[in-house]
């Protein structure tokens, strides 16, 4: 059952319409509500203040039929306090943000926790601090002073902060990195621990958990399912992931709205266990819509729905600040699209999704190596997004997390994770994983990676079609005999390899792009002339077409799901102009069609759809 929980402010519940906010919450269909503290409050007479207030505001809901939780910030503090705060792996205090190795801030924090727990909510969540990375420009924590003495306890050693930060940053898999990873995980395990005993005191039935963050699965040195399990004590572990509509908006971390649900996939593939809950993060933020539109809501809803990766979602639907009845506009869309929910549950549920395996280590700091031929340096919270998905996702190519797929696509750092009888198989990939492949012994069709060169156009001498792509880089690269040069950029050494392909002595194919992905989605990567190489070349590597492609559309956003008897197809245009008269080439032929949301026709193994406008999702069925 696909489970919608609501946050609202809980100082502005009464203030906004209490009997308003009810309707509001049940035109979204609601079951859950989280009443949103912000942070913890210093000033003894404001706190009582605001627990009696969530006290009364429990009542109510919980009247009303609701379960109510409470979300409070993790380590957050605003104002002056005498508790340690975090410090950037460079040294930069991180000063509203306290480290949970201070035994008075667990002290207080813990406290604070029975005071919520007194007040009768069914459960308490940990807002997104829960976390080292993104606190502090491009540096995780923390290397406060007692992490620090923690790091040289376990590595025998006397290291400075500066040294630490070297052996972090830089070189081979080496102890101190690994230390700090474990510094950081075991003080999370440690206020984790905390704060459930703390509640425990209170009504052990009470669960507890947290929402994910970029961070939350490598540098925090533990992940969001083991958090899950410690806060939930003896009741169900929960996790609300990362990867949110509004990102799309101002594209955060380089995302668009497709690039988000595919995040949500893939970390939901991470935490999946039939034991714990997961749901998505559909934030508005800031809203109301003039900041943050409902069709991003409602495409990054209805995505998930069809993939099925989720047990619900955390939807923003209600402005936290105006009058309950003020902003409707996501309540009035969701009422709209409820039969278009069944409609999708029901034609993608109980099949698997298939088309291209994207390949993503959760954990990838601990062997990272730093610099390399191709990598001068590195973000290491950045090498949580995928890449690899985000290339895929614009260039409307299907995705899957699990099992074998079409073939596979593996970036960067990710290289150093699969077995070798994967990369066996053949693979997509992007010049950073070539390289580390080459350093593990598969040959891949390459003698030497030199610097990064630039040009302005890439030529595909297939049909003569040259692109301009704004001197994006590629790489001086010299290619093995029998490597088939696809495309290249006219740089000052000539004309330098873009993409090309080759199958070695063993049998295994490769499909390499010639240009580093770390830096995020690049003009190299956003064309016609790419997608169509991604959907011929998966069928060169492993001798099976895509699932279904459509062409020669920007960031139409496809799944497919397939069952013994069936295919689902799922178009999201996430693009501003209308598709129109898209065709949608099929792996087959196939017999019969059952449309939702949308017209058409199919002949033998071409769907024909009618015009898709902007944010307009299209789903059809064939036997």
């Amino acid at each position: 059952m696909y489970k919608i929980s609501v946050p609202v402010m809980n100082i502005n519940v009464k203030r906004n319409g209490r009997e308003k906010l009810v309707t509001e919450l049940k035109r979204l269909d609601a079951e859950r509500v989280f009443l949103a503290l912000d942070t913890y409050e210093l000033d003894e007479e404001k706190r009582r203040h605001i627990i009696e207030e969530l006290q009364d505001n429990c009542e109510y809901l919980k009247a009303e039929g609701f379960e109510v939780g409470a979300w409070i910030w993790t380590f957050w503090i605003r104002g002056n306090t005498s508790f340690r705060c975090m410090r950037a792996i460079d040294g930069t205090e991180i000063s509203e943000f306290m480290c949970p190795t201070d035994e008075k801030f667990v002290e207080f924090s813990t406290e604070y926790m029975k005071d919520i727990a007194r007040t009768g909510v069914d459960i308490i969540m940990f807002d997104d601090d829960f976390r080292y990375g993104f606190l502090s420009g491009n540096m995780p924590a923390c290397l406060c002073d007692e992490h620090i003495r923690h790091i040289n306890e376990m590595t025998d050693s006397s290291l400075t902060r500066e040294e630490i930060y070297d052996h972090i940053i830089n070189g081979k898999p080496n102890k101190y990195r690994d230390a700090y990873l474990k510094a950081n995980g075991d003080a999370f395990r440690s206020f984790a621990c905390a704060a459930r005993k703390a509640v425990n005191e209170v009504d052990p039935k009470i669960r507890m958990g947290s929402c994910a963050c970029m961070s939350s699965w490598d540098v925090d040195g533990t992940d969001a399912a083991e958090l899950a399990r410690i806060l939930a004590g003896d009741t169900k572990p929960f996790v609300r992931l990362i990867g949110a509509p509004y990102w799309a908006v101002n594209k955060s971390f380089g995302n668009s709205l497709q690039d988000v649900i595919e995040l949500e996939r893939m970390e939901s593939t991470w935490t999946k266990s039939d034991d714990i809950e997961i749901f998505s993060e559909g934030d508005a933020y800031p809203r109301p819509r003039i900041n943050c539109p409902a069709s991003y809501v409602e495409g990054f809803d209805t995505a998930l729905r069809a993939a099925g990766c989720t047990d619900g979602i955390l939807k923003y639907g209600i402005d936290y600040w105006s009058n309950a009845d003020y902003e409707t506009g996501y309540a009035r869309r969701h009422e709209r699209n409820r039969k278009l929910y069944g409609e999708i549950e029901e034609m993608f549920g109980n099949k698997k999704s298939c088309g291209i395996r994207v390949y993503e280590s959760m954990k990838k700091i601990s062997s990272m190596v730093n610099p390399t031929a191709v990598n001068s340096s590195v973000n290491i919270q950045n090498l949580f997004f995928p890449i690899a998905s985000r290339l895929l996702a614009y260039n409307t190519i299907p995705t899957t997390y699990e099992g074998d797929g079409v073939c596979g696509i593996v970036f960067d750092e990710n290289a150093r994770h699969i077995p070798l009888d994967i990369a066996k198989r053949g693979l997509i990939l992007d010049i950073s994983a070539a390289e580390i492949l080459a350093e593990r012994g598969i040959d891949v069709g390459i003698e030497k990676i030199g610097s990064a060169v630039g040009g302005n156009c890439e030529y595909f001498p297939y049909n003569g079609n040259n692109l301009l792509t704004y001197g994006t880089a590629v790489y001086d690269t010299v290619l093995k005999e029998g490597a088939e040069v696809l495309s290249y950029v006219e740089t000052h050494l000539g004309n330098t390899p873009a993409s090309f392909r080759y199958e070695n002595a063993e049998g295994s194919r490769f499909f390499i792009l010639n240009m580093n992905s770390r830096g995020g989605l690049t003009n190299l990567m956003m064309h016609y002339e790419r997608s169509r190489q991604l959907a011929e070349q998966a069928k060169w590597i492993s001798g099976n077409k895509l699932p279904a492609y459509v062409y020669g559309n920007p960031a139409l956003y496809m799944q497919c799901k397939k069952n013994d008897s069936a295919m689902a197809v799922g178009l999201w245009n996430f693009f501003d102009d209308t598709v129109m008269d898209g065709e949608v080439k099929l792996d087959k032929a196939y017999s019969s069609i059952r449309f939702v949301n949308c017209s058409g026709r199919l002949e033998g193994d071409t769907v024909y759809l009618d015009d898709i406008t902007p944010f307009a999702f299209a789903g059809f069925e064939v036997k």
